[in-house]
């Protein structure tokens, strides 16, 4: 056997121990490997954030969200030292929501001493504009301002949102010349989404010329089907300013879809996010 021919069999034994030894290494690697721990919220095996990226599923960009914004805050007198108040608040952001909005009504002196409060809680909607109100605070003193503050929210992405479209229209709005009240909305609303709602709730807040706000009001409807039709009456028992363009007359409606009792299909993902602190 010449020197060339035995440099081959040495070649060939030793290619052939790679790869018997190759396969042996193989083989081992698929049989005692370990899966992917995707969620032991810790930043390991290559994984970009923990328990993202890498052998996990890809990580999500968070978008940038954006405060809620007070639009408008303002007193309403409702009788002998009692007084109505509102917010007008709104949420920029397309998919974004808060199921539990926790805020405070502050009602102030002179001196910014605060002389009532109270508390409560709402939902906002994506790039939806709504009113908080605040009916018949008694307070022993006339209260120069109101102050609204924000104490908790968080919130909620959503997905292939579909906003609520309750409609409104033949609004009348009527002083009452006789009997126990003293002025009369009447108008109806049209359940138009494709769901039914356990409840709506209505909103009205009436004018004046200059477009000051002289009276507010909140009513519900119950149980109101696909394309239902329901009238909706307002009244206040105690007087305010007559000098009020009927034709400024402001009415919202909304139905709540963070709620499984309220709406049918309830949309948005189990997934939260911060956003930065509200003033």
């Amino acid at each position: 056997m010449t020197s060339l021919q035995r440099s081959i069999k040495r070649a060939i034994i030793i290619l052939v121990y790679i790869i018997i030894f190759s396969g042996i290494g193989t083989g081992a690697f698929f049989l005692f490997r370990t899966e992917p721990t995707c969620d032991d919220g810790k930043l390991n095996q290559g994984e970009e954030k923990a328990d993202c990226g890498g052998p996990c599923q890809k990580c999500e960009e968070i978008p940038k969200i954006e405060n809620a914004e007070i639009l408008e805050k303002r007193l309403v007198p409702s009788g002998a030292n009692r007084y109505d108040a509102l917010v007008k608040i709104k949420n920029p952001n397309s998919l974004f929501g808060i199921e539990d909005l926790g805020y405070t009504f502050n009602f102030l002196d002179a001196s910014g001493k605060v002389i009532g409060q109270k508390e409560g809680a709402i939902f906002l909607l994506p790039v939806e504009t709504k009113y908080i109100f605040v009916f018949n605070m008694d307070l022993a003193e006339k209260p120069d301002s109101v102050d609204f503050r924000i104490k908790s929210y968080r919130w909620q992405k959503f997905s292939d949102y579909e906003e609520p479209n309750i409609a409104s229209y033949q609004k009348e709005f009527s002083f009452i010349s006789g009997g126990p009240g003293f002025a009369q909305l009447k108008l109806k609303i049209q359940n138009k989404s494709g769901y039914d709602f356990k409840k709506i709730s209505t909103k009205a807040v009436l004018r004046d010329r200059q477009g000051n706000p002289v009276a507010i009001n909140e009513t519900y409807n119950n149980d109101v089907r696909i394309n239902e039709e329901r009238e909706v009456i307002f009244q206040w028992s105690e007087p305010f300013s007559q000098d009020i363009d009927v034709q400024n007359i402001e009415v919202d409606e909304e139905a709540n879809v963070f709620s499984d009792d309220n709406f049918m299909k309830k949309y948005g993902t189990p997934d939260q996010y911060e956003s930065y602190e509200s003033n």
